[in-house]
C-alpha cells in the first residue's frame, strides 16, 4: 500500500487533465470524539461514543465546531486557548455522492488537494488509502470501489499530538521551542510560532473531486529551454525540450497514434513538432524562434506560452491533451562565502544573464486555519504586486500554495524563492523521514517546476542556523551532515528538476562556514533589533538579506476586533504618562497571547515581542506614552521610518555591497502583534506606504554621510530631476537634473544637515513623479516635533 500511495500523490501533483470532474467541496457531515486512550479509531462503522456537525470543505473541524456555535471565535482575545483539548480528539468526515458515468477504459479518481494530516481513507465503509502528509496531494483509483447509485466516501482523522507521543526527536530539534511537528509533514507554525498562536488542527484544508479519465493520458510534463541564441533585445533563438508520460492501452502505442506538440503565443507557433507515439515515456526537443523572453516585474515583460501536447488518433481524434503556460528565461544564482577583502563574496540573481536587484518580501501563511487560505490568495499576491516586489520568498515554515499562486507570480513578474517546508529545527535523520521528504520533494517539483516565476528551491529556513543558537552552542554541530537537504532534497531536484538553482539552507552555513573560514553571503538580519542604524545592520558582511524587519503596532480598528474590549488597553492599570522605565509595563495576558506567546509562559523565548516593541519606541523617543493611540502612532513611525531605511541602505549600495532585500513581511496570517506591515484584517500600517514609497523602479533618496543617490532598476538609461528641500527651513539644499545608466545607480551630490530635521524629497524619473523624504539626526527626537515634520509625507498622506 505503501509504495501505491507514493505514487499516487506524485501522479496527482504532475497535473492530470481529467475527462469529467465531479466536486465533493461543500457540505460534508463531521462526526468527533476524544481519541480512545488504549489506541488510535482506525476502521468503521464507529464503535465509540461521538458527536456530530455540519462541516465545510475546503475548512478545518476547528472551525466547523465554532460555526455550529460549540466554540467561540477563534480570533478575538484568548479564544484560541480552547482548542487545546481538541488536540486529542479525532474526526470523521462523510460525504455521499452518485456514481458518475464511465465508459469502458476510463477509470475514477478520487483527489484530495490536502489532508491534516494522519488519516484513514474509506469508500463505502471499506479502508482504501491512508495518509500521512497534509503538504501534499492525493489522489486514488477507485473505479473498482465505488458502485452504481449511491456511494460515501470518509476520512477519519485521528489526533498528531497523541501520535507524536510515540515518536522520539534529536536533542537538537528546537523548533521555535515546541517540536509536536518535527516527527510529522504538517505545517510547523502550527504547533506555536512567534507569529502564529499554536492551532494544531485537523480537517480537509484543500478541495476534495471525482474525476473521470479517459484510457489515454499525459502526465508527469517537464517544459525546459536552453541553448539561447541569436538574442536581439529581448528576443532570441533557442532549443525546447518536453518530457511527459503517456498511459493507455499498448495497442495506441503502435496503431499509428500521434504526438503532436506546439509552443504558441497569440495564435503564433514559435515551436512545433510531430512524432509518432511508440514510447510511454517521451523526451522532444525542437527550436523555438523569435521567442520574447520573461523578465522579472521592472525588467521588461512578461510574455507567457501556451505550451501544449496532443495525443491524436490516425484517424484525427484527439486522444488526450495537455496545456500549459511557460516563459523563456534562464536563472542563475552567483554564490560565495564572504572570506575577507580578497574574496569579499557575492549572492546574485542573474535572469536571462542580466544581473537582478531584489525588491522583495516574504510570504508567511494565509491563515491559521488552512481551510481558509484561497480567500485570502489573491487580495494579499495583489499587496506584494502593488509594493513593487519582484520577488516573494515561500517560508518553509507553512505551506505550499497552489498553482493560483505561481499563476500569479508568472503574469505579474514576480520572481519566486521556494523554501521546502521545514524550519528552525534539526530533522529526522533515518530512513523513513528521508522517503517522506523525497517523496514530498519530487511531488512539488512535478507540480511547480514549469512555472517562469520559480526561480529557487531553498531546503529549509534556518536549519542550519537553529543547530548553533543559544541553548545549544556548547553541543553545535555541523549542518552540512544533515540528511534532508544536503542529500535527500537534492538528489530529488536532480532527478525531476535541474532548471534552476538549489539552495540548501538560507541562510546556508557552507563547510567553510561551519569551520568559521567565512561568513554567508546571505542572512537573515535580525539580531538585537534594536535601533535600526546600529553596525548590526549597517555594516553587515552579507550581499543579500533574505529576512530583516522591525515590530509596528496594528491600527486601533483591528486591535479592537481582536481583543475584548476590556483587553483593548494593554497595560495593566490604565494612567496615561510618559514613562522611560519600560519594565514597570506590565501587559495584560490577551496582548501577551498576541504577541505571540501559545501558552502565556512567561519562560518561553516567545515571550518578548511587546517588548521590543516597546524597546524600539523607547530608543526613538526616550521612553513610551502610554496613552494607547499616541502609542499606536509611535510604534508605526519607528517601523515605518526603519523600514524605510533598510530598502534604502540596501539600494544606495546597489551591485557594489548589496544585491536585494527580502524583508519580513507583508502580511500577517493571524490577529496579531507583528513585523508584518499589512494585518490580518488588512489594515495597512504607514509602513506600507513607506516601503511603497522606497519600491519603485527609480528612486531618489538621502542617506546619513549626507551622499544623495538615485537608483535605476530598468535596462535602458533614465533622466530624472530631484529636489531636496529641508522641511523646517523651506530651504532647497540640492536640486539637478540628473542621467542613470542601465541598472544602476548614480550619485548626486552631497547635502548639508545637522541636528535633527526632516528632507523632503520631491523627484521625478522616466516620466513618473514620485516623493520621498530623509528624517535625520540621532535619537532620541521629540515626538511632537517628528509628528509635525511628517505630516504630508507618504508616512501619514494615505488612504
Amino acid at each position: 500500500m505503501k509504495e501505491k500511495l507514493t505514487a499516487a500523490a506524485c501522479a496527482f501533483a504532475a497535473g492530470v487533465f481529467a475527462a469529467s470532474t465531479m466536486p465533493l467541496d461543500g457540505e460534508w457531515t463531521l462526526d468527533y470524539f476524544p481519541q480512545p486512550g488504549d489506541g488510535a479509531v482506525r476502521s468503521l462503522p464507529l464503535k465509540v461514543p461521538y458527536k456530530t456537525v455540519k462541516a465545510t470543505v475546503p475548512g478545518n473541524c476547528e472551525l466547523d465546531l465554532v460555526n455550529a456555535g460549540i466554540l467561540p471565535p477563534m480570533e478575538m482575545g484568548l479564544n484560541v486557548l480552547n482548542l487545546r483539548p481538541y488536540e486529542g480528539y479525532q474526526w470523521l468526515y462523510t460525504k455521499s455522492f452518485e456514481k458518475p458515468e464511465v465508459a469502458d477504459g476510463q477509470r475514477v479518481m478520487l483527489r484530495f488537494g490536502g489532508i491534516d494530516t494522519l488519516a484513514d481513507i474509506f469508500i463505502n465503509g471499506k479502508k482504501i488509502a491512508e495518509t500521512a502528509n497534509m503538504l501534499i496531494p492525493y489522489s486514488f483509483n477507485v473505479t473498482k470501489a465505488i458502485r452504481d447509485g449511491e456511494n460515501t466516501v470518509q476520512v477519519l482523522i485521528r489526533s498528531a499530538f497523541y501520535e507524536t507521543q510515540e515518536k522520539s526527536v534529536g536533542p537538537l530539534c528546537y523548533h521555535m521551542g515546541f517540536a509536536d511537528n518535527v516527527p510529522f509533514r504538517k505545517a510547523a507554525h502550527m504547533g506555536g510560532w512567534d507569529i502564529f498562536p499554536r492551532v494544531y488542527v485537523a480537517g480537509l484544508w484543500r478541495g476534495v473531486s471525482l474525476d473521470v479519465e479517459d484510457a489515454v493520458r499525459v502526465g508527469n510534463v517537464a517544459w525546459t529551454t536552453g541553448n539561447y541564441e541569436g538574442r536581439d533585445g529581448d528576443r532570441s533563438r533557442c532549443q525546447v525540450r518536453v518530457q511527459f508520460r503517456a498511459q493507455g492501452p499498448v495497442d495506441r502505442f503502435f496503431d499509428g497514434t500521434r504526438i503532436l506538440v506546439a509552443v504558441s503565443r497569440g495564435g503564433k507557433a514559435v515551436a512545433e513538432g510531430e512524432w509518432p507515439l511508440h514510447s510511454v515515456h517521451n523526451s522532444l526537443t525542437m527550436p523555438a524562434r523569435d521567442v520574447e523572453l520573461w523578465w522579472p516585474k521592472g525588467a521588461g515583460a512578461q510574455p507567457l506560452y501556451d505550451a501544449e501536447i496532443k495525443l491524436v488518433a490516425p484517424g484525427g481524434e484527439t486522444l488526450a491533451r495537455d496545456v500549459r503556460r511557460i516563459g523563456f528565461r534562464t536563472v542563475e544564482l552567483v554564490r560565495d562565502d564572504v572570506y575577507g577583502p580578497d574574496r569579499p563574496g557575492q549572492f546574485l540573481f542573474k535572469v536571462n544573464g542580466e544581473p537582478i536587484y531584489v525588491r522583495g518580501s516574504n510570504w508567511v501563511p494565509l491563515d491559521a486555519f488552512h481551510g481558509r487560505d484561497m480567500q485570502h490568495l489573491i487580495p494579499t499576491l495583489e499587496l506584494f504586486d502593488d509594493l513593487n516586489c519582484n520577488m516573494v520568498r515561500v517560508w518553509g515554515g507553512g505551506v505550499y500554495e497552489p498553482d493560483e499562486f505561481f499563476d500569479f507570480c508568472d503574469e505579474r513578474g514576480i520572481m519566486v524563492w521556494q523554501d521546502f517546508m521545514t524550519g528552525c529545527s534539526l530533522f529526522p535523520q533515518d530512513d523513513a523521514y528521508a522517503r517522506t521528504t523525497d517523496e514530498e520533494v519530487r511531488c512539488v517539483a512535478r507540480q511547480f517546476r514549469n512555472h517562469a516565476s520559480l526561480v529557487l528551491w531553498s531546503g529549509n529556513n534556518e536549519n542550519d542556523s537553529s543547530v548553533r543558537w543559544g541553548k545549544f552552542r556548547e553541543v553545535s554541530t555541523d549542518p552540512n551532515r544533515d540528511r534532508n537537504s544536503r542529500r535527500t532534497i537534492p538528489d530529488a531536484l536532480f532527478e525531476c528538476d535541474l532548471s534552476r538553482p538549489y539552495l540548501p539552507s538560507s541562510p546556508y552555513i557552507s563547510p567553510d562556514v561551519a569551520a568559521g573560514k567565512a561568513e554567508s553571503s546571505e542572512m537573515h538580519l535580525w539580531g538585537a533589533r534594536a535601533y535600526y542604524k546600529v553596525p548590526f545592520y549597517t555594516n553587515s558582511p552579507c550581499w543579500f538579506a533574505s529576512e530583516m524587519g522591525y515590530h509596528g503596532m496594528p491600527n486601533k480598528a483591528s486591535i479592537e476586533r481582536m481583543m475584548t474590549r476590556g483587553a483593548v488597553y494593554p497595560w495593566k492599570g490604565s494612567p496615561a504618562r510618559f514613562e522611560t522605565d519600560i519594565s514597570k509595563l506590565d501587559w495584560n495576558d490577551e496582548w501577551r497571547l498576541k504577541a505571540s506567546n501559545p501558552f502565556l509562559d512567561p519562560k518561553s523565548g516567545l515571550w518578548r515581542r511587546n517588548d521590543l516593541m516597546t524597546r524600539q519606541v523607547k530608543i526613538m523617543f526616550g521612553g513610551v506614552d502610554t496613552d494607547l493611540d499616541t502609542f499606536i502612532e509611535q510604534s508605526q513611525t519607528v517601523q515605518a521610518e526603519a523600514m524605510k531605511t533598510f530598502c534604502e541602505m540596501f539600494r544606495s549600495r546597489k551591485f557594489t555591497r548589496f544585491n536585494g532585500l527580502i524583508w519580513w513581511n507583508v502580511r500577517d496570517g493571524w490577529p496579531q502583534l507583528s513585523d508584518a506591515v499589512v494585518d490580518w484584517y488588512g489594515g495597512k500600517k504607514p509602513a506600507y506606504y513607506a516601503l511603497k514609497a522606497v519600491q519603485h523602479d527609480q528612486l531618489a533618496m538621502l542617506g546619513d554621510d549626507h551622499v544623495a543617490w538615485a537608483v535605476n532598476d530598468r535596462r535602458y538609461p533614465v533622466k530624472g530631476h530631484a529636489t531636496y528641500r529641508d522641511k523646517a527651513s523651506g530651504k532647497v539644499l540640492l536640486d539637478r537634473d540628473y542621467d542613470v545608466a542601465a541598472n544602476s545607480k548614480a550619485r548626486l551630490g552631497t547635502i548639508p544637515f545637522s541636528g535633527q530635521g526632516l528632507m523632503e524629497i520631491e523627484y521625478s524619473a522616466d516620466g513618473e513623479k514620485h516623493r520621498n523624504h530623509f528624517l535625520y539626526g540621532e535619537p532620541p527626537f521629540k515626538w511632537a516635533e517628528v509628528k509635525e515634520w511628517m505630516k504630508d509625507t507618504v508616512l501619514w498622506r494615505h488612504e
